[in-house]
């Protein structure tokens, strides 16, 4: 079974998949940028698993997934940020990760593969302009 989206799973699955994809797209969120300088890892220091390369498919997939994850990141914050509790915040976030799990899945990918995609699209200039066209031809739509 796939891990669940926990909260910081949430949070690296928004600003790894959009904030390459759509800088900005959470600056009213205080979600930190995902637009710091590319570094490479040091010697010694454990490579991030990217899985294998992404396929055009699966781009066009985690495309469709990542609009549908900020759409409902989006959706819930107002009513996070409203909610009278800690209890009333975290249910509301549970049901926003609940969502944003089954629109990933519904994109033919599992959080996991999403999560490795956001990665790639990170750290991989000619996949991040890719997707980047990809995002352009979605909005001439």
């Amino acid at each position: 079974m796939n891990q669940p989206f926990h909260r910081i799973g949430v949070t690296a699955a928004v600003v790894l998949g959009l904030g390459v994809l759509a800088p900005g797209a959470f600056a009213q969120t205080g979600a930190p940028a995902a637009q710091a300088p590319q570094q490479q890892a040091a010697p010694g220091m454990a490579q991030p698993d990217t899985g294998p390369a992404p396929s055009d498919s699966e781009l066009k997939h985690f495309v469709a997934a990542a609009l549908d994850v900020q759409h409902i990141a989006r959706g819930a914050e107002p009513q996070i940020e409203a909610a009278k509790s800690a209890a009333d915040r975290a249910n509301l976030q549970q049901a926003a990760e609940k969502k944003m799990e089954a629109a990933v899945k519904k994109q033919h990918l599992s959080v996991q593969r999403y999560q490795q995609i956001a990665m790639v699209i990170q750290t991989n200039h000619s996949v991040q302009a890719k997707v980047n066209q990809m995002l352009r031809a979605k909005a001439q739509h």
